[in-house]
């Protein structure tokens, strides 16, 4: 069962979380209030004040756009076979693929390697 807690904290409200810190604030209210009501540190809300006085509301914006998290367990076979048909493969080529097949682009380079690695390619 979800919880108001799981939904506020889920990662597609971030920028609403940032958003009302900084109204709170804005608004006057308590730090430890905000802390408490949002589920964040004194240093979060410090933090999104400072950037939004720097850089208006679209400061506030997440940074990363991907539109998939992850692979899922059959895409990620297919890009094993696809791998293991290949003499060589390259990363550039690996990151181009997968997001070109599945819109993911992972944030870590590990995520590739350990494709390669698991396909066997060095």
């Amino acid at each position: 069962m979800t919880t108001l807690e799981d939904f506020i904290d889920a990662p597609e409200c971030r920028k609403v979380k940032r958003a009302l810190a900084v109204k709170m604030v804005l608004m006057n209210f308590e730090t430890k209030d905000i802390c408490e009501l949002l589920g964040v540190s004194d240093a979060f809300v410090s933090k999104w004040k400072i950037i939004y006085e720097g850089g208006g509301a679209s400061a506030l914006e997440l940074k990363y756009k991907g539109r998939i998290s992850f692979l899922t367990g059959i895409q990620r076979e297919a890009i094993l076979v696809h791998l293991r048909s290949q003499p060589h493969f390259d990363l550039k080529k690996l990151a181009d693929l997968i997001e070109e097949r599945y819109g993911v682009v992972y944030q870590s380079k590990q995520s590739y390697y350990d494709l390669l690695d698991e396909a066997r390619i060095t």
